[in-house]
């Protein structure tokens, strides 16, 4: 992990543990409501897939006939093999030469970076910042008139609309290339401050072949001559080399995953939330204790210096030590009676004076038990 990404984990570490975790708790429950959603989303995705049925292409006319409501679309999963047009043309990659429908062109620059355990990379500021690290170039084409047939009966065709389709294409790669780029001074200066630099460049194409077989699930509705789908904005998938069945299997333990995740996320903020509270509402406690006790002992304070103003200059009031018994003497002084005792210990053990000396040190104790003195009273005794 580089300098400034233990600076960001230090940072974040010291922020999540601010308010007794009252922080992270928030955090953790902001991160399980999030999967809640997304749990709900996948569970009606996987409705809609599971609702829609698996038609063959030879009977997919006969289907919205049956099923469709004049030029409304019914969803439904078909499954066949890719061609193109009749005499119509198709891409040719530079790269690779193949034949095909689509065609996908990627250019990505390669960082060298840290790698820490299992072989994982750490960038934190990747995820609240855009990356700069993968600075990719993209083309992408693709023939307009694509069809789905039936090898075993040729009579059935659908034709494909790839309009608005923004779920991910079952693309092959055909063409794998690594250009290194060749090291500057800079990348001295990168690696000692330990960020990533450049290191190649990876040319990569991806082509969807003619003769492949997929399953493409959406929306049908008439198409001239044919039958044309198009994508569902709904549903995770348009053309996938999954089956309708194995689609369902991957989205129930997507939505399993979600859904215990959500569980234990919420557990966590709710213990989390829990203990935060239970430390603001005892620190709150022991402040205002604290602020009462105070107050009393300033108030005991108060009375006590007022009941011995004249203890400074009159010792009239105190008899002589030889008039009483050691047991009875000033412990600090040894020449005047015992009349303040100490609070909360109780020990009657210092005449006044004394005991205004004891109260005005850094930290008063008690001479006898050594507690801290709260205040101080005064007895008064035959």
């Amino acid at each position: 992990m580089s300098a400034r990404d233990r600076e960001t984990a230090m940072a974040l570490a010291r922020v999540a543990a601010a308010l007794d975790g009252a922080v992270l708790g928030l955090g953790t429950a902001t991160i399980a409501v999030a999967s809640w959603v997304k749990y709900l989303a996948v569970s009606g995705q996987l409705r809609r897939i599971v609702a829609a049925p698996a038609v063959a292409i030879s009977d997919i006319r006969s289907f919205l006939v049956e099923y469709g409501e004049g030029d409304e679309p019914v969803l439904a999963a078909v499954r066949g093999h890719v061609r193109a047009a009749p005499q119509g043309k198709l891409l040719v990659p530079p790269g690779s030469g193949e034949h095909c429908v689509i065609a996908k062109h990627t250019q990505m620059c390669l960082f060298s970076e840290w790698r820490g355990i299992f072989g994982w990379t750490f960038d934190l500021h990747a995820l609240f910042f855009k990356s700069l690290k993968e600075q990719i170039t993209t083309s992408f084409r693709w023939v307009y008139y694509l069809y789905f047939v039936n090898p075993q009966n040729m009579t059935g065709i659908v034709h494909v609309n790839l309009d608005r389709a923004m779920q991910p294409l079952p693309l092959t790669s055909v063409y794998h290339k690594l250009i290194p780029v060749e090291s500057t001074p800079y990348t001295l200066f990168q690696t000692i401050v330990g960020n990533g630099y450049p290191v190649a460049l990876l040319d990569e194409e991806k082509i969807l072949p003619i003769g492949k077989e997929i399953t493409a699930i959406g929306f049908c509705r008439p198409h001239r001559a044919s039958v044309g789908i198009s994508s569902c904005p709904e549903i995770p998938f348009f053309l996938s080399e999954l089956t309708k069945d194995e689609m369902e299997v991957e989205l129930s333990s997507r939505a399993q995953t979600l859904f215990w995740a959500t569980v234990v996320l919420g557990t966590m903020s709710v213990c989390l939330l829990g203990f935060a509270t239970y430390r603001y509402r005892t620190v709150t406690f022991l402040s205002w204790k604290k602020i009462k006790e105070r107050r009393e002992a300033r108030q005991a304070q108060e009375v006590f210096r007022q009941t011995t103003d004249d203890v400074t200059d009159d010792q009239s009031s105190d008899e002589e030590a030889g008039e009483m018994g050691d047991g009875q003497l000033c412990v600090i002084c040894l020449r005047k009676k015992r009349r303040a005792a100490f609070i909360p210990c109780g020990h009657l053990v210092c005449c006044c004076k004394c005991a205004l000396i004891v109260e005005r040190q850094f930290d008063p104790l008690c001479p006898m038990c050594r507690q801290d003195i709260r205040y101080m009273i005064r007895i008064y005794n035959n």
